[in-house]
């Protein structure tokens, strides 16, 4: 099959021709008789694609993630990071004197990866916003040479005043898709992008070669996957010999199946309709041997009628075997169990009350549920009630009409249950609801009717309720300030997410999660945690759970240098490390208790002059202003030349 035409390669690029082209297409004063050569004829059809889409020309940045949506990105993409960057890095060796950057992008378009000049890296930030994190797709962009090559799925050359938003004119932008094994499927994109005046004719042969070594090492990891795969579906062969099995690799593409017709003919017809029609019993996950991250799944089937199923029990899972639910890991076999539960709960479509500590997950397991319920492809929409005021509740969770109060938007609002249709509504913190909500969302609950605050028109509510709390429910309701009728309305099903404290199995598991996560977050080299630092980290108590131990990783990754030691953890942590988690807590006084936190404080700070040698640097990476670390440096005693080899003030033009 021949591949469509591309505007972008292939022609002499007359910057002229399509500057006054792309000005009469945004004048509205084309002429539609006119004849044009083939090159601006395909171009121009390019241009009406990206109006019909509604990108705005006038676009001058690109549009950013937030972080902790590019910190989900990221994190689903480490393996393709693991394998571009350093084959960047390598190619980079050989651009030091070339004036553009080069950058590495998702299957969606958000810019992973860049390097290349610095002075062209930040004329790109500053003017057009293409930082990590920005997404380049062509609905977010327009025309571009990521976004291009992603839609196209070839390599493209988007040169000058070709982009659709006049933003984008001053680039010129030489990109190609990144395959899997499978030769279609875009795992991201490569792109070498300078000024279009710095602009080198062998940019688009440079990407091409640079896609194709990251696919050559790709290909390599696919089939080490592959053979884990092969071995995992070996071992379920043996423990369930009277049931069907496919082995899916991480797209979801059959690789194995019980050799009869009836496994043959669904694995054909697999990836088309996945499983409609198809009954399926479990899925066992299939990880990576360090990473756990997942890289296949082995599907029992259910019989065809006319079978008699012979059940034999599952083997007992191995003491330290780590499952995972969603982002929720655990060796804990009460956990584990639990989870369980819950993949048969979100099939039931009931409403689901979830008790816990503050941080330990309990939105993972509501956004999980929901993946694996019915209504996977609704929208899910999680609300904090204690953020809300008393004042807006209503209006918030039932919408309001055009004139319903002072303020208020003019064109009216949907609320959160009218916002979640046929999805899923979580309400984090539900036992803040104030009374006159909790009588208000108990009406919602019981027949699914609200009415928009200022009308009288009885909407319906079709999503269904996952509520989490860190509260006694049962004490609110003695007390008289929860309403019983709600609660039992809420706790259709209960489940209790044990603290971290009482899943001792769980505490090195996570410690190590975190820390790679956040080697990645940081683009650091490859770290470990001593044996100290996991004696600390297992023997303190962990009141804020899983959330208080990710800051504290975080914090410790910042202060190391190759190891996390005991004298990286934060002091509260390194104190009961230091008793062995066996002598009783002696009480400090203030002052002590602040001395030692600012020491970790001044720690933490020096460390990361050491390693980014310059302060602005140091305060975006801590998320503070440069005003308030230079404050810092006045109270902790910091001289920053001392730890960076320069002038206090040497960066402060940047």
């Amino acid at each position: 099959m021949n591949p469509v035409p591309s505007p972008y390669v292939g022609f002499h690029k007359d910057a002229h021709g399509v500057r006054s082209l792309w000005e009469r297409f945004n004048a509205g004063v084309l002429d539609t008789e006119e004849r044009r050569t083939p090159y601006l004829q395909l171009l121009l059809s390019e241009w009406q694609r990206c109006s019909a889409l509604g990108v705005d020309v006038a676009m001058t940045k690109g549009r950013r993630l937030s972080e902790e949506e590019f910190r989900q990105r990221r994190q689903a993409e480490q393996l393709l990071l693991q394998t571009s960057v350093p084959v960047v890095q390598d190619v980079s060796h050989f651009l030091v004197d070339v004036p553009g950057i080069m950058i590495l992008t998702e299957r969606t378009g958000t810019i992973l990866h860049i390097s290349g000049d610095p002075v062209v890296r930040e004329r790109a930030a500053s003017q057009s916003n293409i930082i990590e994190g920005s997404q380049w797709n062509e609905l977010s962009a327009g025309t571009n040479g990521m976004g291009t090559a992603l839609s196209k799925g070839q390599p493209v050359h988007v040169f000058a005043t070709e982009h659709f938003c006049e933003g984008w004119h001053s680039w010129s932008c030489a990109a190609a898709p990144i395959f899997d094994t499978d030769g279609q499927t875009v795992l991201g994109i490569i792109d070498f992008t300078a000024v279009e005046t710095d602009f080198r004719d062998q940019a688009l042969g440079l990407t091409v070669s640079v896609a194709n070594s990251i696919q050559a090492r790709m290909a390599l990891h696919r089939e080490l996957e592959r053979r884990r795969i092969l071995s995992a579906f070996s071992d379920a062969a043996r423990h369930y010999p009277h049931d069907d099995m496919l082995a899916l690799d991480v797209g979801g593409r059959p690789v194995m199946f019980t050799p009869n017709e009836r496994c043959r003919q669904i694995a054909e017809r697999w990836v088309s309709t996945r499983h409609d029609g198809v009954s399926v019993q479990s899925t066992i996950d299939v990880t990576a041997p360090h990473s756990e991250s997942r890289i296949g799944s082995i599907v029992l089937l259910g019989r065809s009628s006319g079978h008699t199923r012979v059940i034999r029990p599952p083997p007992a899972p191995a003491p330290d075997a780590v499952e995972r639910f969603g982002d929720f890991t655990t060796r804990d076999p009460d956990t584990r169990r639990m989870f369980d539960d819950l993949q048969r709960i979100a099939a039931a479509d009931v409403n689901l009350l979830i008790i816990g500590e503050t941080g330990t997950g309990k939105e993972l397991l509501a956004r999980q549920v929901h993946a694996c319920s019915p209504r996977r492809n609704e929208p899910y929409l999680a609300v904090n009630c204690g953020a809300i005021s008393e004042q807006l509740m209503e209006s918030t969770f039932f919408g309001y009409v055009r004139g319903a109060f002072s303020g208020a938007d003019p064109r009216g609002r949907a609320g959160y249950f009218e916002s979640a249709k046929g999805g899923t509504l979580f309400l984090d913190e539900v036992g803040e609801l104030p009374p006159a909500m909790q009588a208000s969302l108990l009406r919602v609950l019981e027949d699914g009717s609200f009415q928009r605050v200022g009308s009288c028109e009885t909407l319906r509510a079709s999503c269904r309720i996952i509520a989490a709390t860190n509260r006694n429910l049962v004490q609110l309701i003695a007390e008289g300030r929860f309403r019983q009728d709600l609660y039992f309305r809420l706790k259709v099903v209960q489940r209790t997410i044990k603290p971290l404290r009482e899943r001792p199995c769980d505490i090195g598991l996570l410690a190590e999660h975190f820390a790679e996560a956040m080697r990645g977050k940081h683009g650091l080299g490859e770290l470990r945690i001593t044996p100290a630092a996991h004696a600390a980290l297992a023997a303190y108590d962990w009141p804020g759970n899983a959330r208080e131990m990710r800051n504290a990783i975080e914090a410790a990754v910042l202060c190391s240098v190759g190891a996390i030691d005991l004298e990286c953890l934060p002091p509260e942590v390194r104190a009961d490390g230091d008793r062995g988690g066996s002598a009783p807590v002696t009480s400090s006084t203030p002052s002590e208790s602040l001395g030692s936190v600012r020491d970790y404080e001044r720690q933490i700070i020096v460390s990361m002059l050491r390693k980014y040698r310059k302060a602005n640097r140091v305060a975006s990476v801590l998320g503070i202003a440069r005003s308030t670390l230079y404050r810092k440096f006045a109270e902790l005693n910091i001289n920053p030349g001392e730890f960076t080899g320069a002038a206090t003030d040497t960066d402060s033009t940047h």
